[in-house]
């Protein structure tokens, strides 16, 4: 568990601030200028002051999601959204999870088993709902363990099951129709995001056909 000190200056850090604005923080949210002996309210009154007073948000978005546990938290939340499974792609809705998930109002703020579990918590919901194994096996070419690809699989799987995709249009097939490639070792990080958002339209036009 995150301690209070390595969540304030986690949120520190991602918003850029120097020592001079967080002593203000602190002082404006719990009345004294030091962080010593922070307890976990304290430091939440503290991240929730920043938070309102727009430190580490860019004015000009709802959110500035960041560091290595942001990155993974979108990616794995993009991914659900082009698998129809949540229906807002935005951060701030993801943020709205994680806030339910670890009571933390930005995963900019978590760190270590925080973060760990947060992208655990994803990657376990998205497993139960479409049967994705994020499990890495070093028999298979390293392609097959990309989670892009384990992600492909999963809406071929599903657009293959309503008759959207031919049963019998080959993984090469559908990429080259996406991106001019028909070799999925061939694919890289641009390629796969332009297959898995090409064919979430597609699953989200299902689900909202099936929806009516």
């Amino acid at each position: 568990m995150s301690t209070p000190h390595k969540r304030l200056y986690a949120a520190k850090k991602a918003a850029n601030l120097d020592d001079e604005t967080l002593r203000d923080c602190l002082e404006a949210s719990i009345g004294r200028r030091s962080a010593k002996g922070l307890t976990m309210i304290e430091c939440n009154k503290v991240l929730g002051h920043m938070e309102a007073k727009g430190h580490g948000v860019d004015a000009g978005r709802s959110t500035q999601i960041s560091g290595t546990f942001g990155g993974k938290a979108v990616a794995l939340w993009l991914s659900a959204w082009n698998l129809g499974i949540v229906q807002d792609k935005t951060d701030k809705a993801l943020l709205s999870w994680v806030k339910r998930q670890t009571k933390i109002e930005h995963i900019n703020w978590v760190d270590g088993e925080d973060g760990s579990k947060v992208i655990d918590a994803l990657k376990g919901w998205i497993k139960r709902e479409t049967r994705i194994d994020w499990s890495v096996d070093k028999n298979l070419p390293s392609v097959y363990n990309r989670p892009e690809f384990k992600v492909f699989v999963a809406q071929v799987a599903l657009l293959k099951h309503r008759e959207v995709i031919p049963a019998h249009h080959t993984f090469g097939l559908i990429t080259h129709s996406v991106v001019g490639k028909d070799h999925v070792q061939k694919l890289d990080s641009r390629d796969w995001i332009k297959v898995m958002n090409a064919l979430g339209k597609k699953v989200r036009a299902c689900l909202v056909r099936e929806a009516h």
